[in-house]
């Protein structure tokens, strides 16, 4: 029978299918360490067939060459750039990940981002909290309508394309997307117009981000791109930090750029305590949960485990990635 690793700690239920056929799981002991560190990794996963890996765990020639015996890397994800998959495709492993089942969590999340970030909810909060709050005024916490927004979808995949119902559903709010191809339902069901980024950015009130990170769109957003944005745009990103130049953002924040931004991804992850990102009033970080509801990450663990089940019976996962 088959040794599968775990590097982090998901939905115990879910391994019941595999252990009840003789499959070994081991998981790593990860409360409050962290990623696994590098040797860790590579000794736990030496002689096993099977992988459940993070976003976090970088699965390289290094790694992969002291692993004879794998034969299948489950991602817990939908992104699976953490992963050489030339490398992996040269021996032959099969890599998968979690599409699908996340999808609605995640756009959830961004849009309560975006309506944290508009509204100063949080800001509001520790105002309470802080017992500096003296009583009802009109002009307290003043924030930023999103009825009849233009919203920018960067990345109109299924996330996005999730995300974008719900603005235009909530605040009547027009749409906008950046993507490689046409999207004829959200054009037919929201009225949406694909644009070019530099007018996408150009007319938005609200740009969300929700692309994966390739080398096209690794710093899409820079100086540059940035500063076609409306000066009192919310940008709202729970794709990758890499996504956006930091460093140009923080310049442009310290200029009076933006409204707000909401940021449920960062680099790294999690961001230095000296990170400037952090001094911002308007800035909203929170520690990459896009996809942390109790039902989502049930059916993420449901199913990296059957894919991994499935490829050691030899039988076709349900969702591998496409080489």
């Amino acid at each position: 029978m088959a040794k599968i690793f775990c590097t982090k700690t998901i939905t115990e239920s879910s391994f019941k299918s595999l252990e009840q056929k003789g499959h070994e799981i081991v998981t790593w002991d990860d409360l409050n360490k962290g990623p696994i560190d590098r040797q860790t990794l590579i000794s736990s996963a030496k002689d096993c067939e099977g992988l459940i890996t993070m976003l976090s765990d970088k699965i390289d020639e290094e790694l992969l060459e002291q692993c004879p015996n794998l034969k299948v890397i489950s991602q817990y994800a939908v992104g699976y750039n953490n992963i050489d998959t030339a490398a992996t495709k040269k021996r032959g492993i099969v890599v998968t990940n979690t599409p699908d089942v996340l999808t609605h969590a995640t756009a959830e999340l961004a849009f309560a981002l975006l309506i944290s970030c508009a509204r100063k909810i949080v800001q509001a909060a520790k105002n309470v909290e802080e017992d500096k709050w003296k009583g009802w005024e009109p002009k307290g916490f003043l924030g930023k309508s999103l009825k009849d927004t233009t919203v920018g979808i960067i990345g109109a995949g299924r996330i996005g394309s999730s995300f974008a119902k719900m603005c235009h559903g909530a605040f009547d709010s027009n749409i906008l997307y950046y993507s490689r191809t046409k999207k004829p339902d959200l054009e037919s069901d929201l009225d949406a117009k694909k644009a070019d980024l530099k007018e996408l950015l150009q007319n938005s009130d609200v740009i969300s981000l929700h692309c994966p990170l390739s080398d096209e769109t690794k710093l899409l957003l820079d100086k540059e791109t940035l500063s076609y944005c409306k000066k009192d745009a919310i940008i709202i990103n729970t794709a990758r930090g890499e996504v956006i130049n930091q460093d140009d953002l923080i310049e442009l924040l310290e200029q009076g750029h933006f409204h707000s931004i909401g940021m449920d991804v960062t680099t790294p992850e999690p961001l230095p305590h000296s990170s400037k990102l952090k001094s911002f009033e308007n800035v909203l970080i929170i520690p990459h949960i896009g996809s942390a509801t109790e039902t989502a990450r049930k059916d993420m663990s449901d199913l990296v485990c059957k894919n991994i089940e499935n490829v050691l019976e030899n039988l076709s996962p349900l969702t591998p990635i496409t080489y």
